[in-house]
């Protein structure tokens, strides 16, 4: 990932409309997953510049590992303690560590997506829960993906079937960032129709407030109709899963 692009969302991320949305489809879809856990031992690989981790602080010990100095210098900046810098293809704990692992858009980071999945599936507990998020959709494939350094996209077959060779059981698979899908298809169509090279993280741009309050407030519509069942289509694609028995892929 450019260093440019932590810079970006370190300046965003608290209040552009994608991240905070974002943010409450992920609480909602915790609280469920998590019910009754206040104390459980949290993982956040790839946790960026931080502010999700603050989310996970709610059901109990979180350590955020991220590839980036930078990303970690940000993290502690924002009172984070528990950080590691690693990469997610290698983690350094011992088997069976955590309750909840979550990789919030970070496999299509990873070149070796499977030797990441196989260690978040080594270090989660017995009947630990793993929760991904991932950019959907070949065909979205713009400028702002290169400039955040995405090897790909995904289809929600193809995430489920990395998932599941890594030796987890997929308990949900969604698209989401659905009510927004035609605007944001049709932006990035028409700009690499036109060979336009977007600026460094100009997807990421902060509208105006009262435009920034409303595609918030669409955005965040998705929570509830995601805990209703699964939305068909999306600009990204979210995951929950349980560790299995055993890897399928050696």
């Amino acid at each position: 990932m450019d260093p440019i692009a932590y810079e970006v969302v370190h300046k965003v991320e608290e209040s552009h409309w994608f991240f905070v949305a974002r943010r409450r489809i992920l609480s909602r879809l915790l609280d469920e997953v998590m019910t009754g856990s206040d104390d459980a031992k949290t993982l956040d690989v790839g946790c960026g510049t931080g502010a999700t981790m603050r989310l996970l602080e709610r059901y109990g010990e979180v350590t955020g590992v991220d590839i980036s100095p930078k990303a970690v210098e940000y993290c502690r900046e924002q009172g984070r303690k528990r950080l590691c810098l690693a990469s997610g293809e290698s983690l350094p704990f011992v088997e069976g560590s955590f309750e909840l692992v979550t990789a919030l858009d970070l496999l299509e980071h990873l070149e070796h997506e499977a030797a990441g999945l196989r260690e978040m599936w080594r270090v989660l507990k017995s009947d630990g829960r793993l929760v991904v998020i991932v950019p959907a959709f070949m065909f979205l494939w713009s400028e702002f993906d290169r400039f955040s350094g995405h090897y790909r996209r995904y289809s929600g077959s193809e995430l489920k079937q990395r998932v599941e060779e890594a030796g987890f059981e997929v308990a949900r698979l969604s698209y989401f960032n659905t009510l927004l899908f035609p605007v944001i298809w049709g932006v990035r169509t028409l700009k690499n129709l036109m060979g336009r090279r977007a600026s460094a993280g100009a997807d990421l741009d902060l509208p105006g407030r009262v435009l920034n309050g409303l595609l918030t407030w669409v955005f965040s519509l998705e929570s509830g109709l995601i805990a209703r069942g699964q939305l068909p289509f999306g600009v990204s694609l979210l995951c929950v899963a349980r560790k299995g028995r055993r890897h399928r892929v050696s």
